[in-house]
């Protein structure tokens, strides 16, 4: 298959927005669909902590993990050690990059080991942040974990022995190549979750499970991969660094709504005032 898009959900940890997970869940099993859930075992971070009263969170994530949704590590505590960006240069913050080989195999060995208490052995590992390092990567196959679900090619490959399942967009569209959106489901409306359902409908052929990336032969890490993922880096900072312009960031404010479709014809509406030199 020339195109792929899986999801994953990150910032899973006690106290998350359940409504939320409830309904990912109905919609995703009305499609067929199996993600990915990035759980954070130690959770230290207060702001992914939205409903208090959420007590059977251990239960939920057995109960998926037993419908076939994979489980992923997502790093130990959610708590940011440094600004170092790491390999992809996601962002300049991480709780892994930076920080030592010994440090980071035990940070990781803990969490697994929490995980695997409450019956959930993660496959899969998911930085904080999208920021790792070697050190990581070392780490994490000394824990026994070879995958991670990160990387900026268009299909899967191999790096230092982890397997790298792509994961480019966080927004609803349809992808070049094999790709994972990611999903932060804390921040989820209605419009959302309509728009999920709109997207699922006009793209069922490419929008499959996390578990149907096993079936895609990865590739090895090379000079085209490398070049690949440069470029993609050169291009975000480029977006980033035009997205803090104050002209960007007033036409952002104006164009602004909670409604998708709305904030859509406001912002083609406003393009002229981007464009005005």
């Amino acid at each position: 298959m020339d195109k792929m898009l899986t999801f994953r959900l990150d910032d899973i940890a006690p106290g998350l927005k359940r409504d939320n997970l409830i309904r990912f869940e109905k919609i995703f099993d009305t499609y067929g669909i199996k993600p990915m859930i990035g759980i954070v075992p130690m959770n230290e971070d207060m702001g992914l902590v939205v409903d208090k009263k959420y007590d059977n969170f251990w239960d939920d994530m057995l109960r998926l993990k037993d419908k076939g949704w994979k489980i992923a590590l997502h790093g130990y505590r959610h708590v940011y050690a440094n600004e170092n960006s790491g390999l992809l240069q996601a962002n300049p913050f991480s709780e892994f990059a930076g920080i030592t080989y010994e440090a980071q195999k035990d940070m990781i060995l803990k969490g697994k080991e929490i995980l695997e208490e409450k019956g959930l052995t993660p496959e899969y590992f998911m930085a904080p942040g999208h920021t790792f390092d070697e050190n990581t990567l070392k780490a994490l196959v000394a824990n026994g974990i070879f995958n991670i679900t990160d990387g900026y090619a268009d299909r899967p490959y191999i790096r230092d022995g982890v397997t790298f399942y792509p994961c480019r967009l966080s927004d609803l569209k349809e992808p070049s190549g094999i790709d994972t959106v990611c999903i932060h489901l804390n921040n989820w409306d209605d419009a959302d979750f309509d728009s999920l359902k709109a997207f699922l409908d006009e793209n069922k052929a490419i929008c499959k499970s996390f578990d149907d990336l096993a079936y895609i032969a990865p590739s090895v890490y090379d000079e085209s991969i490398a070049r690949k993922e440069e470029s993609f880096i050169r291009s975000k900072k480029r977006r980033q660094k035009a997205a803090e312009s104050e002209r960007m960031q007033r036409y952002l404010q104006k164009s602004y709504s909670k409604n998708k479709y709305v904030k859509l014809v406001k912002r083609a509406l406003l393009l002229p005032m981007l464009l005005k030199r």
